[in-house]
């Protein structure tokens, strides 16, 4: 199956490196998002913000200069993306290698056409069960390999047992829900 089968392209949100952060939070809460894509004026990514970016960068400056914090300041510009032909095996991959829940898709020309997000693939395959990237004991890459992937991206601690076993030994051993 191809990303752009399921990408998000309805009321795609994006700002640019200009944009305040009380916009992009404005712009979030219309989308529905947690991430917005950077772009320049030639509409190529420059980078993403996501709503953590603005918690941390808030906390970091205690509110005081919210109104004038520009989306440059905070944003991530390594960004990594997928094109609209890509196959979602190979996104589910970039998310879990970068431990990333959401991936702009790019165009032939690198415009950005839409977003693939973790909440679409887990939507897509909880919603239509013949969709094989669901499938836990597939040796291709799959929803739960990237969850557990992004389950720790955070975390400063040593690698545990169960990032080191396969999702299908995690399954056996413990209760995930």
């Amino acid at each position: 199956m191809k990303v752009k089968d399921l990408m998000t392209t309805n009321s795609l949100k994006y700002c640019s490196p200009e944009t305040k952060l009380h916009n992009v939070a404005k712009l979030m809460e219309e989308g529905n998002c947690g991430a917005l894509p950077v772009l320049d004026k030639n509409k190529k990514v420059v980078g993403i913000v996501t709503d953590r970016d603005i918690a941390l960068a808030l906390a970091k400056k205690h509110g005081e200069t919210a109104p004038k914090i520009e989306v440059s300041e905070i944003m991530t510009k390594k960004v990594h993306s997928v094109h609209t032909d890509d196959e979602v095996t190979y996104a589910l991959k970039e998310m879990r290698l970068n431990k990333i829940g959401r991936l702009p898709v790019l165009d032939g020309e690198g415009k950005l056409k839409g977003v693939l997000s973790l909440h679409n693939l887990l939507s897509q395959t909880t919603t239509n069960p013949k969709l094989e990237i669901g499938q836990l004991k597939s040796s291709e890459e799959n929803i739960l390999k990237t969850i557990i992937a992004l389950s720790d991206r955070y975390s400063t601690k040593e690698k545990t047992k169960a990032k080191k076993e396969t999702p299908e030994k995690v399954l056996e051993e413990e209760e995930i829900w």
